[in-house]
């Protein structure tokens, strides 16, 4: 549903007069590739989080907490000063391919959203799942990029899909 929703909003958008074009983008996989082992993120969390996990763990949903400590020693400093200078980088990369479009459009979510009993059948697939819908927004923030997400479904279909046009 997700990909014949995004085909219609491109081709609305194309019958509007706007002019829809495909490009090359490595510099995308490349800020995909920064989230690797968690990313900035799981650092991040880690450090933010540590003293409240050790003595108020209870408080936080297991999935989260999981995700959380897998943070934990993951980078060395070396490693996350490379990840930022990678990602200063691909930031660079991306400016300048963008810099040729007024926007770039992409589906938010890859998928529809899952439902409840489908996230919490397991951790593994709470992990998967939540990695899925991250995807696309992710990437956005990667790139330091922003956008705004439009309602792109039709009335009646199974969940809202959305349009994520970025800039």
């Amino acid at each position: 549903p997700v990909a014949a929703a995004f085909e219609r909003a491109l081709a609305a958008l194309s019958t509007a007069g706007a002019r829809i074009s495909t490009a090359d983008a490595p510099c995308l996989d490349a800020a995909h590739a920064l989230f690797a082992g968690g990313g900035f993120a799981g650092a991040e969390a880690a450090q933010i989080h540590r003293a409240l996990l050790k003595t108020k763990r209870e408080l936080y949903d297991p999935n989260v907490a999981k995700r959380i400590e897998a943070g934990e020693g993951f980078f060395s400093g070396a490693d996350y000063v490379q990840l930022g200078l990678d990602r200063r980088a691909v930031i660079g990369e991306a400016a300048e391919l963008l810099s040729q479009y007024d926007a770039m459009l992409l589906p938010t979510t890859p998928s529809v959203a899952p439902t409840i009993e489908e996230v919490s059948a397991s951790g593994d697939e709470y992990a998967r799942w939540n990695l899925r819908m991250l995807r696309n927004p992710g990437l956005i923030n990667m790139i330091d990029g922003c956008a705004v997400l439009l309602p792109c479904h039709s009335p009646g279909e199974e969940a809202p899909i959305g349009l994520m046009v970025a800039g």
